[in-house]
């Protein structure tokens, strides 16, 4: 079989599809939710109530920089660096605004916009997508990994997610292991396997990890973490920032830099009327699928 392949909507066959789930994991933001409105511009309304004048497109710059650099100064949120993710977020904010200095108040508002759907948005695939995937399999896992810190337990109960999940959330600050790291997978696997017994009178471990599915944004976190795993990865790629989704099949380098950004600019409602017009989906290898939006996807299940 030759890959990369185009399988167009009206295309598929049984031959075509994937093996029927049993676990599928999502990573977060971008992939959960997404901001309603640029992240600086939602930063520049708050700041605007406080007397700040600032502008976007500069935040914008200053972001990459500042974000690469609170990494490596205090890595996973502050958590080795006697520092909370409250105060690592805030200190980010900060830097981004320098040399303007903002006062603590508002950088408390823009955490607290950033709790759920005063900044967020959820795509209304993923709701569909939910629940017919449970309607379809009852007794499916659904989970999340992704490589943040625990206030997103806050925000995805705001925005109302949070029971679908709850039993499989694996979060690299709280585990010590990040994307794409197949180590994430794993201890995620070996945990809802030890939550679901039933599983292993019906398969043999091997054989239920050809039923696991990760979905994400990220083409090395999400897409090739997941299959380093022996785990079927989906990039979900409503942009086509990756390129795979044009015609031309040709790749896009996303480089550190570009990610940073990618995690900064997105406007969702442009996104999802973008994504929505996106049917075909493409195979790059047996375990690695590209799709625009998740009511795609829905047609990779038998």
């Amino acid at each position: 079989m030759t890959y990369p392949r185009r399988i167009p909507l009206n295309a598929w066959s049984d031959a075509l599809k994937a093996a029927k789930p049993l676990i599928i994991t999502f990573d977060a933001y971008n992939t959960l939710y997404a901001t309603k409105l640029p992240v600086m511009e939602q930063y520049c309304i708050v700041g605007q109530k406080y007397g700040i004048k600032a502008n976007p497109l500069t935040l914008t710059k200053n972001f990459p920089h500042v974000f690469k650099k609170l990494r490596e100064t205090y890595p996973q949120y502050g958590k080795f660096s006697n520092i909370g993710p409250e105060e690592w977020w805030s200190s980010l904010i900060k830097n981004v605004f320098a040399p303007i200095e903002i006062p603590d108040e508002m950088v408390s508002e823009i955490l607290l916009r950033f709790e759920g759907f005063d900044s967020y948005f959820v795509y209304p695939d993923l709701i569909s997508f939910l629940n017919n995937v449970k309607a379809r399999y009852p007794n499916i896992v659904l989970g999340i990994i992704s490589n943040t810190d625990p206030i997103f337990y806050k925000l995805l109960k705001n925005i109302g997610l949070y029971e679908t999940f709850a039993d499989s959330i694996y979060l690299s600050y709280e585990l010590d292991l990040a994307k794409p790291d197949k180590a994430i997978f794993e201890y995620a696997f070996n945990d809802i396997i030890d939550k679901r017994p039933d599983l292993l009178k019906m398969y043999s471990k091997e054989e239920i990890c050809q039923h696991c599915f990760h979905i994400g944004d990220e083409q090395k976190n999400d897409l090739e973490g997941a299959e380093a795993a022996g785990w079927t990865g989906i990039l979900l790629d409503r942009n086509d920032k990756y390129g795979y989704l044009s015609e031309s099949l040709d790749k896009t380098v996303r480089d550190e830099y570009k990610l940073s950004l990618d995690k900064i600019d997105n406007h969702s409602m442009k996104t999802w009327e973008a994504s929505s017009k996106q049917t075909d989906t493409i195979q790059l290898s047996e375990r690695k699928y590209v799709v625009s939006n998740l009511e795609v996807l829905e047609e990779l299940f038998p």
